[in-house]
């Protein structure tokens, strides 16, 4: 422990040399809250990153830290498929805006082993940035994954339902990016996505709107 605590020393300086006062300005006037943030940007991290390959432990020691800098690049460096059930949870259970979740699905979520799997547990919670973890890893999965099999997205579809009750403004992005890249995939899921678009307007109007003008407007039924 003490030579990862010394190796975030050093990181630390390094952040301190490229923070960036305006861009954390702009970051919260998008609401993303940090307790700790240099500003840095998301290309600088990754090259960051490119030290500390295969730091398994340093990836988890970061992760604790409160900065945004050292999360992201924990996400970076760590080795999902090396990953306990244990883990995975804790990473997921401190994503707490939506920066967090895009950058954890686009550096390492995705890659989990089981991936659908999990993203239809994560998008079953009741909490806003967890539900929309799944979502952008299910988005992933139906844009990337070509030899997924099409039939198992149905779990995804019976779960819909609950998910588009809330009106939460992430939410609602990260439901119709994962609809719109389902529909893409073929004839038969780009008519269910718009048959349950269709059933939307039954319980929540606002929701419904937001998904005929994000989704259906740019899928036609063949």
């Amino acid at each position: 422990m003490k030579e990862l605590t010394e190796e975030y020393k050093l990181l630390l300086k390094k952040f301190r040399t490229r923070e960036s006062g305006p861009a954390v300005e702009s970051m919260n006037r998008m609401g993303l809250k940090y307790q700790r943030n240099f500003g840095i940007a998301l290309a600088e991290l990754k090259e960051f990153a490119k030290n500390y390959e295969n730091e398994q432990d340093f990836a988890l020691f970061l992760w604790e830290k409160t900065s945004r800098e050292a999360k992201i690049l924990s996400f970076m460096i760590v080795n999902p498929e090396n990953l306990s059930k244990e883990q995975i949870d804790n990473y997921i259970l401190g994503i707490n805006n939506v920066e967090l979740a895009e950058q954890a699905v686009l550096n390492f979520l995705y890659q989990l082993p089981d991936n659908y799997k999990f993203a239809l547990e994560w998008c079953k919670s009741s909490e806003v940035y967890i539900n929309l973890t799944g979502l952008l890893v299910i988005s992933r999965i139906a844009m990337l994954d070509k030899e997924f099999d099409n039939e198992k997205f149905s779990d995804f579809f019976e779960i819909l339902p609950d998910i588009a009750k809330n009106n939460n403004f992430s939410l609602k992005r990260g439901l119709s990016r994962a609809l719109l890249q389902i529909a893409k995939r073929n004839d038969n899921l780009n008519h269910k996505v718009l048959q349950f678009i269709k059933s939307v307007s039954n319980y929540n109007e606002e929701m419904a709107a937001w998904l005929n003008e994000e989704v259906a407007y740019y899928i036609v039924e063949n």
